[in-house]
């Protein structure tokens, strides 16, 4: 599973966090992935990143969000997402920009290679 572009990569993930569906979203991410909340500890390959983003939905938060910038060179893209976590009460609970290194497979699919989730918020 991946994305046809990656432009779309960030609506699959909003899509599948929102749907509580860990094991797909993990899909989005490439087998040895690494991927950050907050620029200090990180979970490396999709096991841990599993793990990572099912802590997250546990919360019963829902997501809503937008691809900011999308530059690609070759088989590689570097892509930014403006997002929010909603409570059921659709206050706004956290929100950051985002910044993802995706890579385009042998299946033509794009995937994330790099993703840290508050990165363009933080100094």
């Amino acid at each position: 599973m991946g994305a046809t572009s990656p432009e779309l990569t960030a609506d699959l993930f909003i899509e599948r966090f929102n749907a509580g569906d860990a094991a797909g979203m993990v899909l989005l991410y490439e087998d040895d992935a690494v991927f950050t909340y907050d620029g200090e500890e990180k979970a490396v390959g999709r096991g841990q990143i599993e793990r990572a983003l099912a802590g997250f939905m546990m919360a019963r938060l829902k997501m809503r969000g937008a691809t900011v910038t999308v530059y690609v060179s070759g088989d590689r893209a570097l892509t930014r997402m403006k997002w929010e976590m909603l409570d059921s009460s659709g206050v706004v609970q956290s929100s950051a920009i985002s910044c993802e290194v995706q890579k385009r497979g042998a299946d033509g699919l794009w995937r994330f290679q790099i993703d840290d989730a508050t990165a363009g918020s933080r100094a």
